[in-house]
């Protein structure tokens, strides 16, 4: 499994003016993240939420008719998701 790092508060401490108004317009985004950002390398998943790095990376460049499309894909996917931790 690949953890993603949580990079952003650093980033937009000392992002330019220009950034920190794209962070603050992508932070009014739903968003299906969780704070579990595990990648399953079998799969490509992320754990938590579902989504692959691509949509994760994509989020919120996307418009919201394909967020809604992934978003209602998320649940069959997380079935199917190796379960970890104690049983």
């Amino acid at each position: 499994m690949i953890a993603l790092s949580t990079a952003a508060p650093i980033l937009a401490a000392t992002a330019l003016p220009s950034l920190m108004a794209e962070i603050d317009r992508a932070s009014s985004i739903e968003s299906p993240c969780n704070k579990v950002c595990v990648v399953d390398a079998a799969c490509g998943l992320c754990i938590g939420c579902g989504r692959t790095l691509a949509e994760i990376g994509g989020w919120i460049s996307m418009t919201a008719d394909e967020r809604r499309r992934v978003s209602d894909e998320l649940p069959a996917r997380r079935a199917v998701l190796p379960r970890t931790g104690p049983t």
